[in-house]
């Protein structure tokens, strides 16, 4: 990162800092530095703030414990982190798009936001994945290979749909490598670290207000003021309806248009174990799904309903191949420390017993193309529904204050009595149409099982909701109803979790709004 200009707020020899610039960008996750290296890429002079240092940590390290008013909300404590690259310097990488199975027709809706995000998705995506390095057709869809699409129109018949995900290397898992590919022409990008916004200066408009300025302060007190025409909140679900909620706060309601349901419909997606294979359907299975590369990067396999009631919740189901090998966790850990940007946390016995499962791994990556998975391995099939909406899971502002002087933020989230008759008639109706597929037998859970508790899978959604109702906060381009130059980009504009995992979609949008900002100025 040595062509990126990066300031320590918190190390600042200057106590009080003002900046100008045309975009200020808040949050340098997945969506933050995607728009920052790209709006920079196109000449627009850019300011990041993260509130993290280089290193992410969890929440609560970094100052930003939540209160938890009803069910702990593990995807507000395991699943986001603040630093340099955001939660991407721990997640999974997988990047796998909304589609056709996520829009419902509804003739009583005026906008139907899904149908708009998914046009989006399929004109943006091969952009986005050609800027993370993937320059080949995508087929998430849509197979070449003989043997994909030969599952696929089996699946068809049975009235299942089938989906291959992508995930990133372990390189590119944390988003902060696309800083390093700017050149040293691309000047106009400077990131500011251990900067948290805590105050806005805004006026209001006879139409539309304006944001004039932000304030950030880092923990021991450093002030900066940040002054720009257009401002992008991409600091998460979480954290950016606690942003504009405290904006709200600090305009006493006047700016943000006031039926906006900031923070409401805190919904993700509940996933849990349906189904354990058997020792024959497991070789079966691995041999027609288990994971695969190619040029580099990992695809598994998805299932997705083919003609879903359209009352329903969205869903999709996958395999999960349970590789509890020495080999296999040793790999784990040294790649995961490469992404976390930390030294490997590995005993000189587990160093020694795991090589011989290295070798395999790396035997099976680079001869077979595949993942090595022993043959007696349980695999389980796993449900991921999306959860049913409800205004009362939401995130809002506590009175007890942070060492930062903001309000704390209280979340309130639960799984309901529906989210669990949905799982079980999804889950019937899924197995009546798998039947004994290719030899692959699905024995059901029973409901006393530990293993099938069902919990949330890190995918927040909700809280910043697109649309042209009144309750929605941002348009379908993303600005944020009653202010002119305020935009929001994170999984949060998300009506519902849909069938896939919120990322890529996001960056989709994200690069539809650079697109808008650096031809029309929007």
């Amino acid at each position: 990162m040595k062509n990126v200009k990066i300031a320590n707020l918190f190390t600042s020899n200057k106590s009080i800092l003002v900046e100008e610039c045309e975009v200020c960008v808040v949050g340098a996750g997945a969506a933050g530095i995607y728009l920052a290296v790209e709006l920079t890429r196109q000449g627009i002079d850019t300011i990041l703030l993260e509130a993290g240092d280089l290193t992410s940590i969890d929440p609560k390290s970094a100052g930003f414990s939540a209160f938890f008013e009803d069910e702990l909300y593990s995807g507000a404590t395991k699943g986001r982190f603040f630093g340099l690259g955001g939660t991407t310097s721990h997640w999974g990488g997988i990047l796998v798009p909304h589609t056709k199975y996520d829009v419902k027709r509804d003739n009583k809706c005026i906008f139907n936001t899904w149908g708009h995000i998914v046009n989006i998705v399929n004109s943006r995506g091969p952009s986005v994945l050609k800027k993370l390095g993937w320059n080949r057709k995508s087929e998430f869809t849509d197979f070449i290979g003989k043997k994909n699409h030969r599952y696929q129109k089996l699946l068809q018949i049975l009235g299942i749909g089938l989906v291959l995900d992508l995930s990133l290397p372990f390189r590119k898992k944390n988003f902060s490598f696309l800083l390093r590919k700017l050149s040293k022409s691309n000047f106009k990008l400077r990131i500011f670290i251990n900067s948290v916004v805590y105050d806005w200066e805004a006026i209001s408009g006879d139409c539309e207000g304006r944001v004039q300025a932000v304030k950030v302060k880092s923990s021991n007190n450093n002030q900066l003021s940040v002054k720009a025409n257009k401002f992008i909140i991409s600091a998460g679900t979480i954290e950016s309806a606690r942003i504009l909620l405290e904006l709200n706060q600090s305009t006493k309601g006047m700016i943000i248009k006031d039926t906006a349901e900031i923070g409401c419909y805190l919904t993700d997606h509940i996933s849990l174990p349906v189904a354990k294979l058997s020792k024959d359907s497991a070789v079966k299975a691995i041999k027609s799904f288990s994971p695969r590369f190619s040029h580099g990067w990992m695809r598994s396999f998805r299932f997705i309903d083919d003609c879903p009631d359209n009352n329903m919740p969205r869903s999709f189901f996958h395999f999960i191949f349970k590789n509890d090998s020495v080999g296999f966790s040793l790999a784990k850990e040294f790649l995961t420390s490469i992404q976390s940007s930390r030294w490997p946390k590995v005993s000189i016995r587990d160093l020694v017993l795991g090589v011989v499962g290295i070798i395999k791994l790396g035997i099976f990556k680079y001869v077979y193309s595949g993942l090595y998975i022993p043959k007696n391995a349980d695999i389980y099939l796993q449900l991921d529904v999306e959860q049913c909406p409800n205004k009362e899971n939401r995130v809002t502002l506590g009175e007890e204050l942070d060492k930062y002087g903001r309000n704390v933020v209280n979340i309130k989230w639960k799984i309901s009595e529906n989210d669990i008759k949905n799982i079980k008639f999804i889950t019937e109706k899924f197995f009546q149409k798998w039947q004994s597929f290719e030899g692959v037998e699905l024995n059901t859970l029973k409901e006393d099982q530990n293993i099938a508790k069902p919990f949330d899978a890190y995918h927040p959604v909700g809280t910043c909701s697109m649309g042209k109702n009144k309750e929605s906060v941002v348009d379908e381009n993303l600005k944020v109803w009653g202010v002119e130059n305020l935009w929001v980009v994170s999984t949060g504009v998300l009506p519902s979790a849909g069938t896939a995992n919120p990322t890529f979609t996001m960056l989709c949008l994200a690069e539809e709004l650079i697109g808008k900002i650096a031809i029309n100025g929007v």
